[in-house]
């Protein structure tokens, strides 16, 4: 028997005969894994079912799951691993661990009679099969143990999840209790911080709720053994419980904490040391905590290692997409650390730029490199975040269905894998569809930037989605579009392109691209109308923001940047802190959600700015925008007040504000503030910002200094004028 270490079935010879199956055999007391793999076969392979014991058929039997001569077998088999035997006469398929059974058919599906599953609603008969009963004896063993895509597909398909051997959120959380970042869940603020603030993270001399746990506290270990004690009776059968540091970098700074620290070279021992007195509380069950951000790095000295029901779930948010992660030397050393600490490792790994879910993100080159590497180093369990259950992203198509075939098989042929995808997918358009995923990769690498999965589409402006390339790309759609006249692929075709129209709505904004303002109008239209009516899209970004709310935006940028108003001269009496200070308020250039371009940015400081404007004009309006997102500490001013003076030196307010800064963290925003008055001239303009003291009690950060974000006075007169002149200014 030949041991194979991957899904793609190597034949230790073939018969020449082309003998068809005639029936498909299954025991007398069939599994329910069992039940579907006979099922699926016979569905796609048009046969019957019969039991064992009623079996008459001599031979082109193929048989499923634990039938006699399988069931005697003495090969030792692993999770979701699966024999298949053939003589050239009978075939058979066994798994008994796992979905095995079920796996070895799908294989067999594909590799033999020629089946496809590209998308739940794309099952496809690609090949007449040519051998159908081989001469085989085969044992696959997929490369990990673990192996979810984060996707729409395998969480609304279990077809689709099956057929590709992927597990989905329904099967991990038949296993896990809890997952990922539970200090909030285990020791809640809401009910502990009041009467226990010392159970929580000490930051800058305060303790603050929304940071971590003090885990050098020893009643916070025993009041969170007692509470996750209460969990697990709630749902005795989840055999796996994360114990897991908040989504922050606000670790504990207390003598303690800071103590336990430097003992251990970093926060990272603090908490497993922590996690292993836990671990010793609950024997039988697997602990699991994460190595992320500011736990990434292992401890030092090996003073402590993980118990060995402890589960490491190591990250690799800080890495590019641009080059495989072998390639980042403090992921690289941080793998190898861990490594050396244990063979327990849960490798959280991302495949979408979250920031912005449909730009082009062309990273399917570093998919393979990464997992082989992953593989290599022993990681078993593989969990690959896209952009959660019930959101899509630009080419997830394809990345989901490479994704899925290369956790199985980490050593498969990518650019097969690749090409099957595009023809069978997109028929005659695919060639040109694989033409503009290689085109683009190609420009990536040569171009040596960073593709960051928080990134936006201006990031590559200069490389991968630089003008001339763009033509490229919409030239290649466009003969996609002129080959192929089937509706359902034309489809395929547009939502692919979809991307594209996304990155050029982005880059026009910008200026990277020419653009009139009715033109820009009637793109942004256009693509959030087919993302919300075609597409069904949610959210365009990990963090919210419809394609409603998209519009929204986006239209108050074109009315901002493409109306035809003077340029003033300012003077700031207050500067922006770099790297946020080398904009304009009075160039014309607004901003969009991307507070590192066109936006100027004040750190605990007020704004403080004269605009002279043309004493001979009328004016009826004056409006700023304001960029909001918490989550990096940007907040809206505490106070806005528009002034006028026809000398400088006396000031009459024109209009006043007072913002409310919601508590929400991680969605931005932008807000406007205009006021309205009656038209009337105006010779200086003062623009007063003032922040809020200092971040709120409610905020991870609270007691540090805010910064807020504006990118453009606006000043207008009666009647509005609008400019359609072609815009395209220099950055």
């Amino acid at each position: 028997m030949k041991r194979i270490l991957f899904a793609l079935i190597m034949l230790t010879a073939l018969s020449a005969a082309a003998q068809r199956p005639t029936v498909v055999v299954v025991p007398d007391k069939p599994t329910a894994i069992e039940q579907l793999a006979a099922d699926e076969l016979c569905h796609f392979g048009n046969l019957q079912s019969v039991s064992e014991s009623k079996c008459t058929v001599g031979e082109g039997r193929i048989f499923i799951g634990a039938t006699k001569k399988m069931s005697d077998s003495k090969v030792k088999f692993t999770p979701d691993s699966y024999r298949m035997f053939g003589d050239g006469m009978d075939l058979y398929i066994y798994g008994p661990e796992g979905k095995g059974t079920l796996y070895g058919v799908y294989d067999y599906l594909e590799n033999f009679l020629g089946w496809r599953c590209y998308t739940p609603d794309c099952i496809v008969k690609v090949r007449e099969p040519k051998v159908m009963l081989p001469v085989c004896d085969t044992l696959v063993v997929p490369s990990f143990e673990y192996r979810e895509v984060l996707y729409y597909y395998p969480n609304h398909s279990r077809r689709y999840a099956d057929w590709h051997h992927l597990h989905n959120r329904a099967d991990l959380n038949r296993e896990w209790g809890m997952f990922v970042h539970t200090f909030k869940d285990l020791i809640p603020a809401d009910r502990y911080f009041a009467k226990h603030p010392d159970w929580f993270s000490m930051r800058n001399g305060r303790r603050v709720r929304d940071g971590q746990l003090c885990l050098t506290n020893p009643k916070v270990l025993k009041e969170l053994c007692k509470n996750l004690s209460d969990a697990m009776a709630r749902n005795p059968e989840a055999t796996v419980w994360s114990v897991s540091n908040n989504d922050n970098y606000n670790a504990c700074q207390c003598p303690d904490c800071l103590r336990s620290d430097s003992l251990y070279g970093g926060p990272s021992g603090t908490l497993l040391r922590f996690v292993n007195e836990v671990a010793r509380r609950f024997p039988n069950k697997t602990i699991s905590t994460l190595a992320y951000q500011y736990t990434r790095k292992a401890p030092e000295g090996q003073l402590v290692r993980p118990e060995p029901n402890v589960n490491i779930m190591l990250c690799s948010i800080e890495c590019g997409r641009e080059k495989p992660v072998q390639g980042d030397k403090s992921f690289h050393a941080d793998m190898k650390e861990w490594r050396e600490l244990t063979d327990n490792i849960f490798m959280w790994d991302y495949i979408v730029q979250f920031r912005n879910f449909w730009n082009p993100f062309p990273n399917l080159h570093v998919l393979q490199p990464n997992l082989k590497y992953f593989r290599d180093n022993g990681v078993r369990m593989m969990f690959e975040q896209a952009t959660g259950e019930n959101n899509i992203t630009s080419w997830m198509d394809i990345r989901c269905y490479l994704t899925a075939k290369l956790l199985w098989n980490a050593d498969a042929n990518t650019d097969a894998i690749l090409t099957d995808f595009c023809n069978g997918y997109y028929g005659r358009a695919g060639v040109y569809i694989k033409g503009i995923i290689d085109t683009m990769t190609a420009a990536l690498v040569a171009s040596g930037q960073r593709l960051d999965i928080y990134g936006y589409p201006v990031d590559g402006a200069n490389g991968y989605l630089s003008p001339k390339r763009m033509a490229q790309y919409e030239e290649m759609i466009g003969e996609a579009f002129r080959v192929e006249k089937d509706k359902a692929i034309r489809q395929r075709v547009a939502e692919f392109a979809a991307a594209l129209d996304f990155a050029q709505i982005e880059l026009q904004a910008m200026g990277f691209m020419p653009s009139t303002g009715d033109e820009l109008r009637d793109r942004i239209e256009s693509f959030t109308q087919y993302l919300e009516n075609d597409l069904h899209v949610p959210q365009m970004m990990e963090m919210g923001c419809t394609p409603a709310e998209y519009r929204q935006i986006m239209s108050r940028f074109v009315e901002k940047n493409f109306g035809s108003r003077p340029r003033y001269e300012h003077k700031m009496f207050t500067q922006p802190k770099a790297p946020y200070n080398t904009a304009s308020l009075t160039d014309g250039k607004g901003g969009i959600m991307d507070y590192r371009n066109r936006w100027l940015g004040w750190f605990g400081d007020s704004i403080d700015v004269i605009v002279s404007l043309n004493p001979d004009s009328i004016y009826s309006s004056v409006s700023m925008d304001f960029y909001f997102y918490p989550l990096s500490w940007i907040f809206l001013p505490q106070h806005i007040e528009y002034q006028v003076s026809d000398d400088g030196t006396t000031w009459q307010k024109l209009a006043e504000f007072n913002p409310v800064n919601p508590e929400i963290l991680a969605t931005p925003d932008i807000k406007t503030f205009r006021a309205d008055f009656k038209p009337r001239k105006i010779n200086l303009l003062r623009v007063v910002a003032k922040p809020l003291p200092e971040i709120p009690a409610w905020h991870r950060a609270t007691g540090e200094k805010p910064w807020i974000f504006t990118d453009e006075i606006v000043v207008k007169g009666e009647p509005r004028q609008t400019d359609n002149s072609i815009f395209s200014p220099t950055r």
